[in-house]
């Protein structure tokens, strides 16, 4: 009786820990494909402000900062998604490439 008692707490532990290898790497996956996708609609959107001041011809050069975008009345102050932390100013999008760097 004790014999099968042990063997089937052995055959729990074993479905929770195959639960878990499951379920672990699956919330990862997902909570990175979130973030990426936050990151994403923010680039879009300063690629999208810088575009039409380049259309306007507002701003001449390929490459524009935020602080002209921000000072040009093309986009408000831009936050990172994740930790809602102002995005630094001089950070700067390379329209031959619609690129968005971040400045550190």
């Amino acid at each position: 009786m004790e014999k099968m008692n042990l063997n089937s707490k052995i055959n729990i532990a074993l479905i929770f820990i195959a639960f878990l290898l499951f379920l672990v790497p699956s919330v990862f996956f997902l909570l990175k494909q979130h973030y990426d996708s936050m990151y994403l609609v923010v680039e879009k959107k300063v690629i999208e402000a810088a575009q039409n001041c380049h259309a306007e011809d507002k701003c001449i050069s390929s490459t524009i900062t935020l602080e002209e975008l921000i000072s040009k009345g093309y986009i408000d102050k831009v936050y990172d998604p994740i930790s809602k932390e102002l995005i630094n100013t001089k950070s700067y999008i390379n329209l031959d490439n619609n690129e968005f760097k971040v400045v550190e």
